[in-house]
């Protein structure tokens, strides 16, 4: 980048300075654009590191369900399967989730949860009638909030999943916490 030469002397330091700061941003937006065009500041985050492809588990099966218990009013219960726990590299813990609606309804999901980036994702629903996984065909990765109907993923994150902005140890570690019960490590968002 060429050298400005102020022939003029600056009277006022502020709106120069805020002027400064615009061209950092604007160098920073520019910069961080991809293939598919200019990536937004705000963007939904995505794990960075390459992670290991998703490989589907076998459906859940009750006696492989653990119920986790998620506070603040929520009428669905919540069971994570623990057989298909997985690690797909040191922040990525991967695991199907199974949501119960006390009128019957099952939703069951093979999900994600990026603990350096505290977010999560869907990759697939399981189809009860064809028996099989549909992937989710959205790359879109969700910030894990505290409340709403996907504060499971808060409690997942906090309590049971991650330990700071890794893994929470191996598969078995994860394990023993859920069987454990509430093993908070940092606190709720």
């Amino acid at each position: 980048m060429a050298a400005i030469a102020w022939k003029t002397k600056i009277r006022h330091p502020l709106p120069a300075l805020m002027c400064s700061l615009m061209l950092c941003l604007t160098a920073a937006t520019a910069s961080a654009q991809s293939s598919s065009g200019v990536q937004s500041l705000l963007a939904p985050s995505k794990p960075q590191a390459t992670v290991a492809p998703v490989e589907f588990p076998a459906a859940p099966q009750d006696n492989g369900l653990l119920k986790v218990a998620v506070t603040g009013g929520s009428t669905l219960e919540f069971f994570v399967d623990l057989p298909s726990i997985a690690l797909a590299g040191n922040a990525l813990v991967r695991y199907t989730l199974v949501a119960r609606s006390p009128h019957g309804p099952i939703n069951i999901s093979y999900e994600g949860l990026d603990c350096a980036q505290d977010s999560w994702h869907i990759y697939g629903i399981w189809s009860g009638r064809a028996r099989h996984w549909v992937p989710n065909t959205s790359s879109d990765w969700h910030s894990v909030n505290a409340g709403g109907f996907t504060r499971i993923h808060a409690v997942l994150d906090t309590d049971y999943l991650c330990e700071g902005r890794l893994a929470a140890g191996s598969n078995a570690e994860i394990v023993a916490r859920l069987k454990r019960g509430i093993h908070t490590v940092r606190p709720t968002p």
